[in-house]
């Protein structure tokens, strides 16, 4: 990896392309890496088949069909609502359909499921996230107000709050409260919806909404952040004499003649929406962004960008941001919103081809608009992105919290993946230590283009991973020549292929003895038992580590939930940190032996690494219930002598 770039202008990189969306620098709530938390998202084989003789049957069939597979593969249990949303028709005459899901008549958010049938009607994949209903909750534990006084969020919170469920950032389903927040930091204007667990308090999930776009319609701010002046609605190219006005109108028109032309998109929602375009956006403005309506464009201080919108790659990469949010809707964070950020660069680098780039410069983001008194420079090369400070190989991406979990530098993985799939060859640092030189079968522009497309309308889903994205390319190709060179090019960056999620072993513990060394990435479970604990014992478990955010859970005889709202366990303890400290009731053989095994469950919240547990038997516990006497701090009814707890927030008590 190459020297990175220093860090006034690797903030402008972060500024420049799709929504600066990271949290506030005092923001507790980061997470690191996205998991799955043990949980499937591809099933694949005879899968039934649906009837196309009509839309009606298409979507009965097609829902039959896929409540038996979430029955089988991904833990439904009946109470889940999916419904379809959209079907697309292949070139091929296969059909997939996406369906969103619902618990209880809310929705989820950050899920959604993609049912894949031949021409023939026989279903041979389903692919997304999906969210087990489960033991999750029906009502809040805590109202919004104690929710989002917890949670400590920063910026002005806009919309009156509303529960949804929402797939969240540690892999889990989570009742949550939903609402809107806006604020401003250095990179600029930031709007995230944020997801705040009804039970913990803790923020489950944060979806970035600015990504820092025929019927067109073109305004000048005049160097104002608002109020800006339409100056023209042509569907025609213009010339004003203002190159800033002319070159976002024009190459607005562009990005639509290339969807249209080449696969068959009318604008961004493929219904024709106007595309508007604001330009001089403030003074000195070192940005452009999509906003989920419309199109930002800053002048640049003319030192290191000049106006955005006089690169053709820079409006297309923006306007595709709003493509996808319309297709596949991949969220702005981690793994899935670098594939959304390499989205817009590939199809950014597609218009520029098509308005006249060649060879290598086909392959540079930004080269027209930054730093102007340096020639040759760019934002980012898709061709070699090492070269410009990104990461190029998946073992070796960046999985802290920064650029939103490494969406603008990660996001170079699949690049170099769509680079090699167009033009063949070798990983441009194949060859060094734990790079193999793996060929790439070059297949073109368009139909490498194809494919990505299709992956983007037709099978990624919002909180897909770099193994799903190669799952769907590899999907998406219509020959099976094409299918094995998208496998040369994922495996060149060392993306693996998608793999149903394993559990982790079971770690058995000893009475009273520490633990220590325990690592995991964010929403990994990782189960521990303790045996032989006497009728009437109490066990006492604590975990201790000075980083990321372990949740504890326990549960005799059968393995815990990590579900704070949970009815069974025997207690959770689930702070905003990694120190835990959770206290069983009395234990109760369930086979009449006198004797239980205690199943401890560590959530990784967020990721965390050289974490301790220790568990500890209470011999002199003996049924007296001497730890939770009236008054004594409880979490659950079930640790209290009186079986009652009751009280506000962190302040419960035995009643």
């Amino acid at each position: 990896m190459s020297t990175r770039l220093n860090s006034s202008v690797m903030l402008i990189l972060c500024a420049m392309f799709a929504a600066m969306l990271t949290s506030s620098a005092d923001a507790q709530d980061e997470v690191t890496d996205q998991g799955k938390a043990n949980r499937p998202t591809v099933a694949s084989g005879d899968l039934g088949s649906v009837n196309a003789s009509s839309k009606a049957t298409l979507h009965a069939s097609a829902k039959s069909a896929l409540q038996l597979v979430l029955s089988d593969k991904f833990g439904a249990d009946g109470s889940e609502e999916i419904t379809v949303t959209k079907v697309i028709e292949d070139k091929v005459g296969g059909h997939h359909i996406r369906f969103e899901q619902k618990l209880n008549g809310l929705p989820v958010a950050g899920a959604g499921m993609v049912l894949h049938a031949d021409i023939n009607g026989s279903v041979y994949s389903v692919n997304g996230d999906f969210v087990p209903g489960g033991d999750l909750p029906l009502n809040p534990d805590l109202s919004a107000v104690e929710a989002f006084g917890l949670s400590d969020l920063k910026g002005t919170r806009s919309g009156k709050p509303e529960l949804s469920y929402v797939l969240g950032s540690d892999g889990n389903g989570h009742l949550a409260w939903k609402a809107t927040f806006e604020y401003v930091n250095e990179e600029g204007p930031q709007r995230d919806i944020v997801f705040i667990d009804t039970s913990t308090g803790k923020v489950a999930a944060r979806h970035p909404q600015i990504m820092y776009a025929l019927f067109l319609d073109t305004q000048d701010c005049k160097q104002k952040t608002r109020r800006c002046r339409t100056i023209s609605t042509s569907s025609i190219e213009i010339d004003t004499d203002d190159l800033a006005i002319d070159f976002a109108h024009n190459y607005a028109i562009a990005t639509y003649n290339y969807y249209w032309n080449n696969h068959g998109r009318d604008s961004i929602d493929n219904a024709g929406m106007t595309l508007i375009s604001r330009v001089h956006y403030g003074r000195n403005y070192n940005n452009a962004f999509w906003d989920g309506s419309q199109m930002t464009y800053g002048d640049g201080d003319g030192v290191n960008f000049i106006p955005m919108s006089q690169d053709a790659d820079v409006v297309a990469h923006e306007l595709t941001h709003g493509v996808t949010e319309r297709s596949s809707g991949l969220i702005y964070q981690n793994e899935s919103g670098a594939l959304n950020e390499a989205w817009s660069d590939i199809f950014g680098a597609m218009v520029d081809r098509q308005e006249g780039a060649m060879g290598a410069d086909i392959w540079l983001l930004g080269e027209d608009i930054y730093t102007p008194g340096t020639s040759g420079d760019a934002l980012r090369n898709m061709a070699d992105p090492a070269a410009m400070g990104d990461y190029d190989y998946y073992p070796t991406r960046y999985t802290g919290s920064s650029d939103n979990g490494g969406v603008h530098w990660n996001s170079g993985i699949a690049n170099l993946a769509f680079v090699l799939l167009v033009e063949g060859g070798h990983h441009p640092r194949s060859g060094e230590p734990g790079i193999p030189a793996i060929l790439v079968t070059g297949i073109g522009f368009a139909a490498a283009a194809d494919i990505f497309y299709a992956a983007n309308t037709a099978c990624l889903t919002p909180s897909s991973d770099f193994a799903t994205a190669r799952y769907c390319t590899a999907q998406s190709a219509t020959s099976a020549a094409h299918e094995q060179a998208v496998h040369e090019a994922w495996d060149a960056v060392g993306v693996p292929t998608y793999e149903p999620p394993q559990p982790n072993p079971t770690i058995s513990l000893t009475d009273n003895e520490l633990m220590s060394g325990q690592d995991a990435s964010t929403g990994n479970i990782q189960n521990y038992l303790l045996p032989n604990v006497s009728d009437d014992q109490t066990v006492i478990c604590t975990t201790s580590g000075e980083n990321g955010d372990a949740d504890l859970y326990l549960r005799f005889n059968n393995e815990a939930e990590t579900n704070p709202s949970s009815s069974v366990n025997e207690c959770g303890s689930y702070s905003s940190n990694s120190d835990e400290s959770c206290t069983t009731g009395a234990a109760l053989s369930d086979d009449g032996t006198g004797k239980s095994t205690l199943n401890a469950v560590v959530h990784a919240y967020a990721a965390y690494s050289n974490l301790s547990i220790t568990c500890s038997i209470d011999s002199d516990s003996g049924g007296s219930c001497s730890l939770f006497p009236v008054g004594s701090s409880c979490r659950l009814g079930s640790e209290c002598c009186s079986g009652k707890c009751k009280g506000g927030p962190n302040s419960k008590t035995c009643k």
